[in-house]
């Protein structure tokens, strides 16, 4: 687990440089209050960490410039430099998601529910494998809790 927790650290360290830029959306904002049609846990950008499969992924996800026609961000898998692009709707805390390895190709789906600071569900590829994920919200500043 030693191995773990020190990549879900260096991953939120690199989250942390990576999102100085959304700090000021970050701050100020309360935990729970949505914009209408965006679950809380995307309401304003967020960094999660946690597993597709048996991998381990980081992925940031953000409200589209106008909420209320939904999410976008991107993920990758730790070990690989590939980013993945992401794009999706809400429904109270049900999310959907498409992912596009290329930028143009729908090659994957996410489908889930929040859970509190969690999200987690099933993904399934453009050819029809499927996986479950478990996603959560790693705060700025905060080491992640184990499970």
């Amino acid at each position: 687990m030693d191995g773990l927790e020190s990549r879900l650290r260096r991953g939120l360290r690199r989250a942390a440089a990576a999102s100085l830029a959304s700090a000021a959306l970050l701050c100020g904002t309360a935990w729970g209050a949505g914009a209408a049609g965006v679950p809380a846990l995307f309401d304003r950008p967020v960094v999660l960490i946690g597993t597709l499969g048996d991998r381990e992924i980081q992925a940031k996800v953000r409200p589209k410039a106008a909420p209320e026609i939904g999410i976008e961000g991107e993920y990758f898998l730790f070990g690989h430099s590939q980013t993945i692009l992401l794009a999706g709707e809400t429904d109270e805390d049900q999310v959907f998601m498409e992912e596009s390895a290329n930028g143009t190709d729908v090659s994957g789906q996410w489908e889930g529910t929040r859970e509190g600071d969690t999200f987690r569900g099933t993904w399934r590829s453009a050819d029809g494998e499927t996986l479950p994920f478990m996603l959560k919200e790693i705060r700025i500043g905060e080491t992640p809790r184990e499970q």
